[in-house]
């Protein structure tokens, strides 16, 4: 049989003695329909449908896609739940992706009820990130018409046109296909997969509450699995490539995430003996004895002893932690950098006490022994059976103690878009600014980015522990040297750090320095402040210019950026004054 003949629409009948000989014969209709007689049966293959043909068995026709087949088959495990569960489950979502070095393939299932007075005949997402390949089928596994509106560069409306109505009360049902290579989950935001060292992650959720979850990944054919942040309920193989199959239910506190961790070996040369060591059991000796701590207390918290000590950032997690599962409000707040408004506070101990038994302590860097006030620590936590981090706990320094701060998820920025050596050298030839250490983040209670730009941290103050850490930089639009500090410093809204780098001059010598911040800036230069902007802003398209003298050898900036809400960083250019629009 040639393909030829079914694009042409071509009525084809298979006698059983054709059959026979084979063991199996596969057919796919892309246009028009096909008739397949067997020794068992007479079926009709419609377009966009595919047979399965073997001796002795009724044919079987699927949606000729793998991903929604995948789905369809999922799905039947959704329903079993519902009917046998006692879990509340008010919806279900369902993804099978695949991924190499191409690109990576997605179909999603989604259903909600309609709880409207009249039957739907379709579905508008009114912005979504702009989708190729975008087809969408019901659970029929026929197509689903599909209306797309550009918005801007980086959305577009969808409307779904569904083949059936869906009338009050019953489940709008169905299945997108797309390619999801670069897709943000949000619009203009990251991508669902990001590299970090020699590990690539991806990254899905569905954050809709008491929503039962399976994802189905189909890995790349060399990809070797390292680790996942959920149980593995089942793996198989599909061709040459594994694939994992991952339930999770979202609960009352939309427990969500799903993330996987693997080497690439076919993209970037990477093998075992890339596993990072904490993979197999060489964490450094500072997590080491911090989790034995951690473990330890919770132990003794759990068997309803007593935990409060605010000296370390540690011990004001675990103090916060004893007072959510001893249900005990006055040791919460007194742990807590921002207390809860009296009629939420019995909802966040609650959620704490949940997480608290979700999570695991997975590492903190060194914490200064006098970092001044409103200096903001990390601590990184796992869950149970992981080493994929997955949320950060900022902890607080102020007079003396630390508080916990509001726990913030991991984000899907890429430390891949680091420049590398090549790109740095090339910055640094347009007169940008590219080896930076920073400090921070730092805030007070209370206090906006305002507020915060005139009140003095750990780096202003004589006498003060100040930990610097190298600063990377990326491409960011027209600049090849964007000092991203939500990445970095794990967002924070209401927060300030400092950015310190050394201009090298062969001579003493004028120059204009161009700065761009998001949001506002102080700078000073060999000690001297130079600059002040207290300003609410995005980078902007015109820089702030400062006109300074630079004496001859090292000459040293530092910055202070203040952060009001979302994204955070700065770029600073150097110019000769002699040739301004060089």
């Amino acid at each position: 049989m040639k393909m030829k003949s079914l694009k042409l629409c071509a009525i084809v009948l298979l006698a059983a003695p054709v059959t026979l000989l084979a063991q199996k014969t596969q057919i796919s209709v892309k246009k028009g329909k096909v008739v397949a007689q067997t020794a068992e049966q007479t079926v009709t293959i419609e377009a966009g449908r595919r047979a399965v043909l073997a001796a002795h068995t009724s044919p079987t026709v699927t949606v000729d896609n793998p991903l929604v087949y995948d789905v369809m088959q999922l799905h039947e495990l959704v329903e079993k739940e519902k009917q046998y569960s006692e879990l509340k489950i008010d919806s279900a979502f369902i993804m099978v992706g695949t991924a190499d070095v191409e690109g990576v393939l997605g179909a999603l299932y989604f259903e909600f009820p309609n709880g409207g007075p009249q039957a739907m005949d379709h579905l508008t997402f009114g912005q979504a990130s702009i989708i190729e390949e975008f087809q969408v089928y019901d659970l029929n596994g026929d197509l689903c018409h599909v209306d797309v509106e550009r918005l801007n560069e980086s959305s577009a409306r969808y409307t779904i046109r569904f083949n059936e109505p869906v009338q009050p009360g019953e489940l709008v049902q169905l299945i997108g296909v797309a390619n999801l290579t670069d897709i943000p989950v949000l619009p203009g935001g990251a991508p669902a997969y990001w590299k970090e060292g020699p590990l690539w992650y991806f990254q899905t959720y569905n954050m809709s509450p008491n929503c039962l979850n399976y994802y189905r990944l189909i890995l790349p054919k060399s990809a070797i699995l390292v680790d996942t942040n959920r149980q593995v309920i089942a793996t198989d193989c599909v061709g040459d490539k594994l694939a994992v199959t991952i339930r999770n239910y979202t609960g009352k506190y939309s427990d969500a995430v799903c993330t996987i961790s693997l080497l690439f070996p076919e993209e970037d040369g990477t093998g075992l003996a890339d596993i990072p060591d904490e993979y197999h059991g060489l964490r450094n000796k500072r997590d080491e004895k911090n989790a034995k701590t951690y473990r330890q207390e919770m132990a003794k918290i759990r068997a309803g002893m007593k935990f409060e000590n605010q000296s370390t950032p540690l011990g004001a997690l675990l103090t916060l932690i004893a007072g959510a599962v001893h249900n005990d409000k006055d040791l919460y707040a007194k742990s807590k950098y921002q207390v809860p408004a009296p009629e939420q506070l019995q909802g966040r101990m609650e959620q704490a006490a949940y997480w608290a038994d979700i999570l695991d302590f997975l590492g903190t860097p060194n914490w200064p022994a006098n970092p001044g006030n409103g200096y903001v620590h990390p601590i990184y936590l796992c869950r149970k059976g992981s080493l994929i981090r997955e949320f950060t706990q900022p902890a607080v320094y102020e007079d003396g103690k630390w508080y916990m701060h509001n726990t913030r998820s991991r984000r899907g920025e890429s430390p891949e878009d680091a420049a590398g050596a090549e790109e740095i050298e090339a910055a640094e030839a347009e007169g940008y600014l590219a080896d930076w250490e920073v400090a921070g983040p730092y805030g007070k209670r209370g206090k906006g980015s305002l507020e915060l730009f005139d009140i003095p941290f750990g780096p202003e103050l004589p006498g003060t522990d100040v930990l610097w850490q190298p600063m990377p930089i990326e491409a960011r639009g027209k600049h090849p040297a964007f000092l991203n500090l939500d990445e970095v410093l794990y967002g924070g809204d209401w927060m300030v750090a400092y950015l310190r780098t050394e201009i090298v001059s062969e001579a003493e010598k004028p120059a204009q320095l161009e700065i761009y911040t998001d949001d506002g800036v102080k700078a000073w230069l060999n000690g001297k402040l130079i600059h002040a902007n207290n300003i609410n802003r995005g980078i902007p398209e015109e820089p702030d210019t400062v006109t300074v003298t630079l004496q001859k050898g090292a000459n040293h900036l530092m910055l202070k950026v203040t952060d009001n809400i979302r994204a955070w960083g700065a770029i600073v250019r150097v110019r000769p004054i002699d040739a301004p629009g060089s």
